[in-house]
């Protein structure tokens, strides 16, 4: 069973063992002293952990709460280390963040919003169809997770996204559960009424910054789908439902290339003035870098503010978390994410996963940042789907905790 700590353990930064430096590890490499918050001293050593004058395992201490109350509360302070072993950072968000904060990172948002798309953008590029009960569990599991927005489905034609055809069905099985907000995404009208019809309180629609793309992934022009979006929106407001508005490459595009700045800007400027509350900035193939995300980014502030703005990106060359936390430095509070890396654009074509939610709940947790999800439970939807689909996590963190807990268990 994953342990509590899991949430503190990605606090951790660095020690310094006889002259090289080494990931620190709760479970090895540790000896010395740990005061609790009751006081009490514990010493650690490879191995074991002696507590109350015997050996134990790790998952034996675990229910010494009394004792143990450090992998559960706040992160212990480390003294009376060996002269061999020098503790030279510890990477707690109490302590440091505000100083990490000032010298490094700028001004950071308290709380980040994480918008799952694990669902909806994760599932509808299988190969396989996922069963209805399959999709409805790991939604159950996700919002249990404590993730304030999951999106469920899409309605779309099956003919397009088969993988989503039981839209109808994945709606009428999660009505009610937990206080996620459940948005599906709707191409035009017609998948509106037809999410209404399900129950949908909310509803997506999606444009593309690139000409070839729109053509290519929804069959029609940018004008012609920002025409679509409009009447939805329209039919959105009569309804007081909230739409959020997708934009597919806004850094670049698999048939044109580099996509200018101005032309995300435009689109963004179009879905806001219809009425979209919030507009995610979708790195479609996970082309961007930092040096290509400033300029998108500054481009599209120009036009939309800020608080109305997520960013949506894909890990395909590994530079999601990077483009995350630079949009965080430039005060955008709302991530985008997939569970352990799920997903891809079926009409994209090099467009791999999405940057797995687990990597990004363990990268905020580590700056100290509020996102109200339990890395934990996140672990065990993004296992329970991965099972079922039959492959390893696309979530490094998610492979590294693992590990750490397979290592605790032979304690």
């Amino acid at each position: 069973m994953l342990p509590e700590f899991l949430n503190r353990f990605s606090r951790f930064r660095y020690i310094q063992i006889r002259n090289y430096y080494s990931c620190f590890s709760i479970l090895e490499e540790m000896e010395g002293k740990v005061i609790s918050n009751g006081g009490d001293e514990h010493s650690f050593f490879k191995n074991a952990i002696k507590g109350h004058g015997k050996e134990t395992s790790l998952s034996n201490c675990i229910t010494l709460s009394s004792s143990f109350n450090f992998l559960y509360n706040r992160e212990p302070e480390f003294v009376g280390l060996s002269t061999s072993r020098t503790l030279t950072r510890h990477y707690s968000s109490q302590n440091h963040t505000r100083d990490v904060k000032h010298k490094l990172l700028g001004s950071l948002p308290k709380f980040v919003k994480i918008v799952e798309v694990g669902p909806r953008d994760g599932l509808q590029n299988e190969k396989e169809i996922v069963p209805t009960a399959v999709k409805v569990e790991l939604i159950k599991m996700l919002v249990s997770s404590g993730l304030p927005v999951v999106e469920a489905t899409s309605f779309v034609s099956p003919k397009w996204v088969p993988q989503l055809a039981d839209a109808k069905d994945v709606m009428s099985a999660i009505q009610g559960i937990g206080h996620s907000r459940l948005p599906v995404l709707t191409p035009n009208l017609k998948g509106f009424e037809a999410a209404v019809a399900a129950g949908a309180k909310e509803v997506a629609v999606f444009a593309a910054a690139s000409e070839s793309f729109s053509r290519s992934n929804i069959n029609c022009s940018i004008e012609d789908s920002l025409a679509r979006h409009r009447e939805v929106a329209l039919a959105a407001k009569s309804h007081s439902i909230p739409v959020r508005g997708y934009i597919s490459c806004v850094v670049g595009c698999p048939v044109e290339g580099a996509v200018p700045p101005s032309k995300v800007a435009y689109v963004a400027e179009e879905l806001l003035n219809m009425g979209c509350a919030k507009i995610s900035l979708g790195d479609t193939i996970g082309v961007g870098t930092p040096g290509t995300v400033i300029p998108m980014l500054e481009a599209v502030l120009d036009v939309v503010p800020i608080e109305k703005l997520a960013v949506h990106f894909h890990d395909t060359y590994g530079q999601a978390l990077s483009n995350i936390l630079l949009s965080l430095q430039m005060g955008i509070s709302i991530v985008d994410s997939s569970v352990s890396g799920l997903g891809g654009c079926p009409y994209a074509k090099g467009a791999s996963g999405n940057v797995a939610t687990e990597d990004v709940v363990y990268m905020l947790n580590g700056l100290g940042l509020k996102t109200n999800v339990d890395l934990r439970k996140l672990m065990l939807a993004g296992d329970y789907i991965c099972k079922h689909l039959g492959r390893s996590s696309g979530s490094k963190a998610a492979i590294a905790l693992s590990k750490v807990l397979a290592n605790a268990s032979k304690l």
